[in-house]
């Protein structure tokens, strides 16, 4: 293993990614029996679910502060922005459970899900990114999030360990990451071998058979994250409909 190999991995990862594990949206109402004398209601509407194409006209319609649209990335094209994340799996990972980076940044597709987002930016002094997913049942999408949330409480203090030097990440869940009901938010602190820290935030609900994912990461642990994902989220949330 390369010397010195995580201060220069844990700098790469503060810049080019951002937390996504996912924490739990609104739950699912509990199917039961219906009561005797009771009528039953209706069964409701299922979702809907978004073509490739549909989801990535509505990441166009995302805008920057100043109005600009960024670059659309969908499928593999989204997966491949989170591959140098994929150095970390070089150093040790404890809890070994942590090892799959669901809890360090690398966006995980669902299977038979579509998805669309935009290209990394900065915004003021994050890199924030966003990622829309659908073409699953809604139940699915609830399932994925449930998973990931029981690996959250696993996940809370991580370290990694090469060649002598460890990395640690502490994450806590926040509140106040955009205005979307059932929205959960996530807080990431990276302290890297020599001191230095970053930290990623991140933010996950469920609209209408949509799976909004918002993040934004800085290499110096600055103030604004939460502002800056959940921007993103509303105005992902105000298009879908």
């Amino acid at each position: 293993m390369k010397k010195n190999l995580l201060p220069g991995i844990g700098a790469t990862v503060l810049v080019l990614m951002a937390l996504t594990a996912c924490g739990g949206a609104t739950a699912s109402p509990e199917s039961g029996s219906t009561p005797a004398g009771k009528t039953a209601t209706a069964t409701p509407t299922p979702a809907k679910q978004y073509t490739n194409e549909e989801l990535v006209a509505l990441v166009e319609q995302v805008k920057e502060s100043d109005g600009t649209n960024r670059a659309v990335v969908s499928g593999p094209e989204l997966v491949a922005q989170f591959e140098p994340v994929r150095v970390l799996t070089k150093a040790t990972i404890e809890p070994a459970g942590c090892a799959d980076l669901g809890t360090l940044g690398a966006y995980q597709a669902i299977d038979g899900s579509t998805s669309a987002g935009t290209s990394r930016s900065k915004t003021g002094d994050f890199i924030t990114s966003l990622a829309v997913t659908s073409g699953v049942d809604t139940g699915v999408l609830q399932a994925n999030l449930d998973k990931s949330k029981s690996q959250i409480e696993a996940c809370k203090k991580v370290t990694l360990s090469a060649e002598g030097d460890t990395m640690t990440l502490t994450t806590e869940k926040i509140d106040g990451v955009g205005n979307v009901p059932g929205t959960v938010g996530l807080k990431t602190i990276m302290v890297m071998p020599d001191g230095k820290a970053g930290a990623i935030y991140s933010a996950h609900a469920i609209k209408n058979g949509v799976l909004i994912s918002a993040s934004a990461s800085s290499n110096n642990a600055a103030s604004g994250g939460p502002e800056a994902a959940g921007a993103l989220m509303d105005q992902a949330a105000a298009l879908i409909k």
